[in-house]
């Protein structure tokens, strides 16, 4: 719903910034659409929250959907120097926790930490989370971010890999426990991977089916993470969110795992994206709301970058 735009507003920032700091980022997308100029009014403050944030809370957590660019982003925040502690040949994921559903684990197995400090301070200061997404988040404790792709293509892209995976003999994963992890891959992975936690009890998560509810839940988490990519199709947005991560500003073409067979070109006939559309109604319900978030943040990182407020500390900010 519309939020209120009156002068006790930035007191509400204050405040949150300290108890929720998810919800800052959810206002300021949601009055960026819907009340620009409530928004526009108090665009210092928001600022300065977001500055303010990125200066207190400089670890970070990517949910990475698979077949999204992961691989691209991981390579860029190695680069970077923020993924210290893990094996070189590993990709960005902790292997206890955070390992790909291609590893024929059962998720009820998944580890679990005390508590959020416990989490972070085990943890990396860039690590990439490669199955479902924990709650409650630690957004005191770190960034969040997600890689996120069309969908269909990304379902279509995520079988033939594991496919692909199966063919050239890289797993050994039970023709039943690879027929579940496929169907995921399939239909509405990433409302899956942004609600399963929040749902059911401490049964393998992969039998979670999302639902209509799942979506609303997933379109509501996303709206508070602090970063959200779609690499390649806004590459100045892509440049501009990789700054305010910390990782420089080249931007790397997603991976296309050619060397697991996947082919350059996923060109597929259309009945069969009619059948990947249905299945994924779900993903592409959320797939479109992010990009309205996403078109809200890159309005405001330009904006931002071309005030030369970035150079100042966030108290200086004058509103």
């Amino acid at each position: 719903p519309p939020q209120p735009c009156d002068d006790g507003l930035p007191n509400l920032l204050d405040a949150l910034a300290q108890d929720d700091p998810g919800e800052i980022n959810r206002l300021r997308r949601i009055l960026a659409i819907e009340n620009p100029s409530c928004f526009q009014q108090h665009f210092g403050h928001f600022v300065r929250h977001f500055l303010d944030r990125l200066h207190n809370t400089p670890r970070h957590i990517n949910l990475h959907l698979p077949k999204a660019g992961g691989s691209s982003l991981c390579s860029v925040a190695k680069e970077a120097g923020k993924v210290q502690g893990l094996p070189s040949h590993h990709n960005c994921w902790e292997q206890n926790h955070f390992y790909p559903m291609w590893c024929a684990r059962d998720f009820s197995t998944r580890g679990t930490w005390q508590d959020c400090e416990a989490m972070d301070a085990e943890l990396p200061e860039f690590i990439m989370n490669e199955n479902y997404l924990d709650y409650p988040l630690c957004m005191q404790q770190r960034l969040y971010s997600i890689l996120i792709r069309d969908p269909v293509d990304r379902a279509i892209s995520h079988e033939l890999h594991l496919e692909a995976l199966k063919d050239n003999g890289h797993h050994n994963m039970h023709k039943k426990i690879f027929d579940a992890r496929l169907a995921m891959a399939r239909m509405n992975y990433m409302t899956w991977a942004l609600t399963a936690d929040l749902v059911g009890d401490d049964k393998d998560r992969a039998l979670e089916v999302p639902t209509k509810m799942h979506a609303q839940m997933a379109m509501d988490t996303l709206s508070r993470f602090d970063f959200l990519l779609e690499l390649s199709v806004n590459l100045r947005c892509d440049a501009e969110i990789l700054h305010f991560m910390g990782m420089g500003d080249q931007v790397k073409e997603p991976h296309k795992n050619t060397d697991a067979g996947v082919a350059e070109s996923e060109k597929h006939p259309p009945e069969k994206m009619s059948i990947y559309t249905e299945w994924n109604d779900l993903d592409l319900e959320v797939y479109h709301y992010a990009r309205r978030l996403m078109k809200a943040d890159c309005d405001f990182y330009h904006k931002l970058l071309k005030s030369g407020w970035t150079n100042k500390r966030p108290s200086e900010i004058i509103m």
